[in-house]
């Protein structure tokens, strides 16, 4: 009975995933990747799913509290960038972890990086890293970006969110390609880095180092899109292939990655 159960359930995602494949195929591409995601993670392929707040209270870098809070302004969207889930887990490691310096490549249209702001310190630096507002991709450059990168660059409104919260005193803003960027600056200073630039694995692979570099011995780094299939399989693939580097583990029903920044500074 459980087994007809199952393959009547199968039977139903193959046929609702034609019809929305029939109707509207980027809406099909969307729901095929988060099923074969979430295939990959119940069958235990990939990195390993573990709670990256559970390690933050392991380490004692912060008390459990029934007063802490999470700060999520209504206004705030996931079109085009991090799930509702994600943003959630980013804000609260934000707001437990307490860091002195965020660093974010990848800025968009600033959804991630006014949860950061709003749920850190005043004191707390969050420095955000993209392409300028007005940059024009050339043949060169876009041979170095996948096509649904290009797509976002050019619709993109950078930093919308942080302008529109009233929080650009909060965002060092960085403009540039993250291949040319230098680190250096900000060597062993930053307690809680996200990776959401290019989804090249040339540009993770650079990005990943670069925030080596960048990491103090407290803290998290996170990246965006891990487990993703087509386009983005050569990220996941590079974010697997680091496991035999560092202890670094996937956040569970997320396409977040994470490590601590002890371990992701072995790759400096």
């Amino acid at each position: 009975m459980a087994m007809a159960s199952l393959f009547a359930a199968l039977d139903g995602v193959n046929f609702q995933g034609l019809r929305l494949a029939l109707r509207d195929r980027e809406r099909a591409r969307v729901y095929l990747s988060r099923s074969v995601r979430l295939f990959d993670e119940l069958s235990g392929r990939g990195l390993t799913g573990r709670d990256p707040l559970r390690f933050v209270y392991q380490q004692g870098w912060a008390s459990r509290s029934p007063e802490t809070r999470v700060v999520f302004p209504a206004t705030l969207e996931t079109g085009g960038g991090t799930q509702l889930n994600e943003q959630v887990y980013l804000a609260t490691m934000a707001q437990v972890l307490r860091p002195r310096k965020v660093f974010e490549i990848g800025t968009y249209r600033g959804h991630t990086t006014s949860l950061f702001i709003l749920n850190t310190p005043a004191e707390t630096e969050v420095w955000t890293l993209d392409l300028p507002p007005q940059v024009a991709l050339g043949d060169a450059e876009l041979a170095s970006y996948l096509d649904s990168d290009v797509t976002l660059v050019r619709q993109r409104a950078l930093a919308h969110y942080v302008r529109e919260l009233g929080l650009t005193e909060r965002c060092q803003q960085v403009f540039g390609d993250s291949l040319q960027f230098d680190p250096a600056p900000h060597r062993g200073t930053v307690e809680l880095g996200f990776i959401d630039g290019a989804h090249a694995r040339r540009y993770v692979e650079s990005d990943t180092r670069k925030m080596a570099v960048m990491m103090a011995e407290r803290g998290l780094v996170f990246w965006h899109d891990y487990g993703g299939k087509g386009d983005f399989k050569p990220l996941t693939d590079y974010l697997d292939s680091l496991a035999r580097e560092i202890e670094i583990f996937r956040v569970p029903e997320t396409s977040l990655a994470w490590a601590a920044a002890s371990e992701v500074r072995k790759l400096a």
